[in-house]
């Protein structure tokens, strides 16, 4: 069994002894996922006159600009028919489609062929730091090793994720806890079978995924606390410490299955 006590004092102590590499890769691993905490207001606001006949003056230039506006649509009106308006909306609706889709590919593409493969890296350098100084290199690991399976992996782990947030939040949710270790599983072994690097994770989550949810719950405060000082902290101090206690808990999963599987050999 583990502890979030245990989880959280090793990954504070091996993240202090190399501090700002942790600091670096945690920055490169919330980018990817588009997390961070950066506070943001309103910097400006309107301007209000002191005066009632400025408030008079500006109701009446309202009034007429409306009124302009009015005249412009109705002479649209009179000057499209039914035919031209219809025909208006479907080119900008395609366009708008077009756009959208150009978007959506573009994105789907950077997460499989880059951000995916860096994702497995920054996982692989924490995981590595619990036994030594990792290095920043070790984010570029899976460029260099199995660079198109891992890519194949992380992107089916990618889609049944979605494919599950469809049948509403909750089954999606559950099953990117089934799935947690993939990207860890695929950084030691990065020529791993897809359906063999599910079945690992899927074992090493069994009867843990709801104390790896409370896990990541006690982080609450912390990143409250990053959101407060605009993200400062959270760069600083409490990505790289979720981050490397997520690498911990890889360490104590990896070898409850470890331990599970020579006994089963056994009988």
């Amino acid at each position: 069994m583990w502890t979030r006590e245990a989880l959280k004092t090793r990954a504070k102590e091996r993240m202090s002894l190399n501090y700002w590499r942790c600091v670096l890769v945690a920055v490169v691993a919330v980018l990817l996922v588009g997390g961070g905490y950066i506070g943001s207001g309103a910097a400006a606001g309107a301007r209000h006159g002191n005066r009632l006949g400025d408030y008079e003056y500006g109701l009446h230039g309202g009034r007429e600009a409306l009124e302009d506006a009015r005249d412009v649509f109705t002479g649209l009106e009179d000057s499209w028919d039914s035919e031209v308006l219809v025909g208006f909306v479907v080119i900008m609706l395609v366009v708008f489609l077009a756009v959208f889709a150009i978007v959506f590919v573009v994105s789907l593409l950077l997460n499989c062929f880059l951000f995916h493969p860096l994702s497995v890296g920054c996982k692989r350098f924490f995981y590595r730091n619990l036994s030594e100084k990792a290095q920043i290199k070790e984010i570029c690991f899976n460029f260099d090793y199995c660079y198109l399976n891992g890519v194949k992996v992380m992107f089916f782990m990618w889609l049944y994720e979605f494919l599950w947030t469809l049948l509403f939040i909750i089954p999606g949710i559950v099953k990117s806890y089934e799935y947690r270790m993939i990207p860890y599983i695929l950084a030691e072994q990065p020529d791993i079978d897809k359906d063999t690097a599910f079945a690992i994770s899927r074992q090493m989550m069994d009867g843990n995924k709801w104390n790896a949810f409370v896990l990541d719950l006690s982080f609450i405060g912390w990143k409250l606390l990053s959101a407060a000082t605009f993200g400062i902290v959270g760069i600083m101090y409490v990505n790289p410490y979720v981050e490397q206690t997520g690498a911990a808990l890889y360490e104590v999963l990896k070898m409850n299955y470890k331990q599970m599987e020579q006994m089963e050999q056994m009988q």
